[in-house]
């Protein structure tokens, strides 16, 4: 017996993640959202996952050995993902490369810090490396943040309260970007994270940033009336357009991204491609022995 389809609906909530997917190509929200299809693992998620991971678990505790630590917590976090790097049947020295640039990311964000440790243990705010250690460690505790009324919800990556008690939201980023300013798609995030942040707790961010681990790097973004409205603007304009379940209403976006996509096999048609000829071949088949079944066997006297 057939199995029945399951009908599709329009999402019920939104994200970041998810208007940035439907800013960058509305019908990627829709495989990814609507139809829920599943899509292959990637080694960036690997990276950035085991990056996140690590550094999480190393500043839970302070330890005199720092670096040997790091080593040690990323060698574990990497094999934890074994399987899923099997999957992605790259070739040893692919995997080496990009093995070696999740390390790099680790280490780097470190320096960073010991750099931090230094400047307050040289401005006597704190005793010694331990006391530094403490005070200006990062705080990698996700706050999950909603709005019901807006149908919106995510997770931020850090709250930071200064000195002066002004309040940072930061998101890590293990993307290869450098250089300065921040893309529209990195804007649009932060900005939608300091309205869930006002509307849940109650108080305005003073800013809002994006840590890109990779070199070390945090650009920020003040938070402004206009800001907000700006990610109130978006969230309703979003919702709007994500109201049908019928592929028709998310257009294909082309462009440069499109090369990265794992539906671009569906977008260019190469899967129905690929398909028709399997059919094809199989019919070829069938027929070829039918035709070997249906020829009369000469009996030999």
């Amino acid at each position: 017996m057939e199995k029945e389809k399951k009908e599709l609906e329009a999402t019920k909530a939104l994200s970041p993640s998810k208007i940035n997917t439907f800013h960058k190509c509305p019908r990627d929200f829709y495989y990814t959202y609507v139809e829920k299809r599943k899509t292959e693992p990637s080694i960036h998620l690997v990276k950035g996952s085991v990056v996140h991971k690590v550094l999480e678990d190393f500043y839970r505790k302070y330890n005199p050995n720092p670096k040997k630590l790091l080593s040690e917590l990323f060698k574990k976090t990497w094999n934890g993902y074994g399987k899923m790097v099997k999957m992605l049947e790259m070739t040893p020295e692919e995997l080496r490369k990009h093995k070696k640039d999740a390390l790099t990311m680790v280490m780097n964000f470190y320096d960073v810090h010991r750099r931090k440790m230094e400047g307050v243990i040289i401005q006597g705010k704190a005793e010694n490396e331990s006391h530094a250690f403490y005070l200006t460690k990062p705080k990698f505790k996700e706050l999950y943040v909603k709005d019901d009324e807006l149908r919106t919800r995510g997770y931020i990556d850090r709250i930071h309260q200064g000195y002066d008690g002004s309040i940072t939201l930061a998101d890590y980023k293990t993307s290869s970007r450098y250089g300065i300013g921040l893309g529209e798609d990195y804007k649009r995030q932060l900005s939608i994270y300091a309205l869930l942040y006002l509307n849940q707790e109650g108080k305005m961010a003073d800013m809002v940033s994006i840590i890109f681990l990779r070199y070390g790097e945090e650009v920020l973004l003040e938070v402004t009336p206009t800001l907000l409205k700006y990610a109130r603007d978006t969230i309703e304009e979003v919702w709007g357009k994500t109201r049908s379940a019928s592929i028709e209403d998310y257009p294909i976006k082309e462009g440069k991204l499109c090369s990265w996509c794992s539906f671009l096999p569906m977008c260019s048609g190469e899967k129905d491609f690929k398909a028709k000829k399997n059919v094809e071949k199989m019919v070829a088949t069938a027929k070829k022995i039918t035709t070997v079944r249906a020829t009369p066997v000469e009996v030999k006297k």
